[in-house]
């Protein structure tokens, strides 16, 4: 049986990265199906960013759902291979570094309620 999927908004953060590293955990609180994470930059970056699924079974179940190391590049797009369906309480975690401290990093997460 197939079930009934529906857009919802947006969750979304920003960060000067010349002030800290972004570390932005999400609110879902429902069951979800990821769609797509969507990482922009004012400039071009070399940063390492991080997904990680922050599970609501605890600590020792999260899992690193991407790791990447951009070289001057403006953006970054992640989209799970398969299924991606979270559980209420399961949230993801986004963490860009701020090694060389320039630009501003904003997030998108487009997700399905299911």
């Amino acid at each position: 049986m197939k079930t009934a999927q529906f857009l919802k908004f947006d969750k979304s953060d920003s960060q000067n990265l010349a002030l800290a590293a972004l570390d932005y955990t999400t609110d879902f609180e429902r069951k979800f199906k990821l769609e797509q994470i969507l990482i922009n930059f004012s400039v071009n970056v070399s940063e390492t960013i991080t997904i990680t699924l922050d599970s609501a079974l605890g600590a020792n179940y999260d899992t690193v759902l991407q790791e990447v190391t951009l070289v001057a590049e403006k953006s970054l797009v992640y989209r799970p291979q398969g299924q991606a369906n979270f559980q209420a309480g399961d949230e993801l975690r986004i963490q860009c570094t701020n090694a060389n401290g320039i630009g501003v990093a904003y997030a998108s997460i487009k997700s399905s309620e299911m």
